[in-house]
């Protein structure tokens, strides 16, 4: 029973004393090329407040969510994780979600949308409102057309 004990502990300070890998931008699975093609990895969060954007330089198959923190000793850091859309799908700026292209606010004009972004953590906040709906729907339909 002590081995078992002893063996136990060790493992434990081995597994603790081992590097944590933490999330970093653009650590994607591998074979995420075969789905999105070549990885382009200019986009940064530099100016961005928490939340999740699209990656038009990806053409919007990459997403990212950026979350800036502050320290306890005053050092600011912003956090950046990156994420791909399933195959047939992209990032849709207006709803922060994975959807079919077709669905979804063209690529080029997600920029325009990510102030939705600044309604995250905000309780009494309408996520969507209507302007945001119709903005978006134009140009839905000016793309089906």
């Amino acid at each position: 029973m002590k081995s078992v004990a002893v063996i136990a502990l060790v493992a434990l300070g081995i597994a603790v004393a081992l590097p944590r890998m933490k999330r970093q931008a653009f650590f994607l699975p591998d074979g995420v090329e075969l789905i999105v093609g070549p990885v382009n990895t200019n986009f940064n969060c530099d100016g961005l407040r928490y939340g999740y954007y699209a990656d038009i330089d990806n053409n919007c198959q990459i997403f990212h969510v950026c979350n800036p923190i502050t320290h306890a000793d005053g050092n600011q850091e912003t956090l950046h994780y990156s994420f791909f859309c399933g195959n047939q799908t992209v990032f849709n700026q207006l709803t922060l979600t994975c959807a079919f292209p077709e669905d979804a606010v063209p690529c080029q004009n997600a920029r325009d949308f990510y102030y939705v972004n600044d309604n995250i953590g905000i309780e009494d906040a309408q996520f969507l409102k209507d302007d945001d709906i119709a903005r978006a729907q134009q140009l839905i339909q000016g793309k089906k057309k």
